[in-house]
């Protein structure tokens, strides 16, 4: 008995490591082209608009998907989703390597996202299925420092083989990872869930589809033209109000928002949300700043990163290990705190153009993120039936999904139209790219405090209730 127990935990280990690898290399395809974005548009003849929704169709599908994983999950084993989700990233990546026009890598780019949205949920879903209850914040923590740590290499090795060997050359270190996790998931990957004859709502998947794609354009819009986001954000806001209001009005729903009605749950989804933004801001301000106003090249910024996403990975998991042994207080508000008290030191020293100086205070921006992003997707998700988790998986992720492009849109257009002011009243390019990166950063630190907030009160009341259960 012994034995089998042994092996059975094995396997989960084995289940587990592979799960871990394909999120890492899933995060870390998303950014691979950012930094590869100007050879594209010189080789293929494309304008910065057009280019730039190699990065947008990209994130709006993997959302669509993302949202979609509790239908997925419900109808496909896991096996099943795997092997999609490495079979669409690997061939992919094998068809953007020789794509012979713009459109082409544009549809190839983007089928890829289908890999990715799949493959976020399913790593949690796998966790939440087969790792001990007590020490699900370990694991989970484990899960979010590979999402975290991938794009963090993305732009770095990206960046390097773009450099040496031209753009193409970018899509081969992801294509032989999925090769090469394809290959040991075939003995390694087994199902977990059960599955049934779930249906697929067509027009739920439209709205959604309709929805965010109106979203994520009418925030990348905002720093150019106004009055067109302003439009496709209203549109945006009509459609998803229909797609929620659909959701609760059939039998099977794309996406089941039961969860939501968890006091318990719902306000841990902000708190992730607030965390993904952080990251996202730093993660795409900080390169910006280093190149703009630092005058360093793409791949010496990405190296500048790394070591807070190094730091970053280093307290999930620690911040993981508390959340098993002591609950939600005093981990997350002092987690939101670091964040808080980061940035603006961040925002302060901006102006000095003192990199080293910036570069160590960007580590307890990412140190503050390690405590709270995976402890706060924990909390919600373990106040949950187990019937519930494919759901609360699904919802987590979209925010996520979500969260990350509203970061991203949001801090650049706050940093351009900081800096053109700048610019304007006399400053230099380079002090005017460090005012738009102060002003960026300072918005960001509102947000960071608006967790702060929200995490005191929501940490004390899990905590209140736990004392509760206990007594009781």
């Amino acid at each position: 008995m012994s034995q089998s127990r042994s092996r059975a935990a094995d396997g989960h280990m084995l289940l587990l490591v592979v799960m871990y690898a394909a999120a890492f290399v899933a995060a870390f395809n998303e950014n691979i082209v950012n930094v590869a974005l100007i050879d594209i548009m010189g080789d293929l003849s494309v304008g910065a608009t057009t280019a730039q929704w190699l990065i947008t169709g990209y994130m709006v599908l993997a959302s669509v998907i993302t949202a979609s994983m509790g239908y997925l999950s419900r109808r496909l084993s896991t096996r099943c989703l795997f092997f999609v989700a490495v079979a669409s990233i690997l061939v992919d990546e094998v068809l953007c390597m020789v794509a012979p026009t713009f459109e082409v890598l544009l549809v190839c780019r983007i089928i890829q996202a289908v890999g990715s949205g799949m493959l976020f949920p399913l790593m949690m879903n796998v966790v939440l299925a087969v790792a001990p209850r007590e020490r699900m914040g370990f694991f989970l923590a484990i899960g979010g420092a590979c999402i975290t740590l991938g794009p963090a290499f993305g732009p770095v090795v990206s960046g390097l083989a773009a450099t040496l060997f031209g753009w193409r050359a970018i899509f081969v270190v992801p294509a032989v990872a999925m090769a090469v996790l394809g290959g040991i998931g075939l003995k390694a990957v087994r199902n977990v869930s059960e599955t049934s004859a779930a249906v697929l709502d067509v027009p739920s998947l439209v709205e959604l589809a309709v929805g965010l794609t109106c979203f994520v354009y009418g925030l990348t819009e905002l720093s150019t033209s106004v009055l067109l986001a302003c439009g496709l954000l209203v549109a945006a806001a009509v459609v998803l109000a229909l797609f929620v209001r659909r959701q609760g009005r059939i039998a099977e729903p794309l996406l089941d928002l039961r969860p939501m009605r968890n006091p318990r749950f719902w306000p841990a989804c902000l708190l992730v949300v607030v965390a993904m933004m952080e990251t996202f801001s730093m993660s795409v301000l900080l390169p910006l700043y280093f190149e703009g106003a630092c005058g360093t090249s793409a791949l010496v910024a990405g190296l500048l990163v790394l070591p807070a996403i190094l730091g970053n990975a280093v307290t999930a998991v620690v911040g993981g290990r508390i959340m098993d042994g002591r609950g939600e207080w005093p981990l997350l508000p002092l987690g939101f705190a670091l964040v808080l008290v980061g940035q603006l030191l961040v925002c302060a020293a901006s102006p000095s153009m003192d990199m080293v100086l910036v570069m160590a205070l960007t580590i307890l921006v990412y140190a503050g993120v390690g405590l709270v992003f995976s402890p706060s997707q924990t909390a919600g998700l373990r106040t949950l039936p187990a019937d519930e988790y494919p759901h609360g998986t699904a919802l987590i992720n979209t925010f996520v999904m979500v969260a990350a492009s509203v970061g991203s849109s949001l801090f650049v257009g706050i940093l351009s139209g900081a800096a053109d002011a700048a610019a304007a009243g006399g400053a230099t390019a380079a002090a005017a790219q460090a005012s738009g990166f102060s002003v960026a950063v300072l918005v960001a630190a509102a947000i960071a405090a608006a967790g702060l907030a929200l995490s005191f009160w929501y940490a004390r009341a899990m905590r209140g209730e736990s004392g509760t259960r206990v007594h009781g």
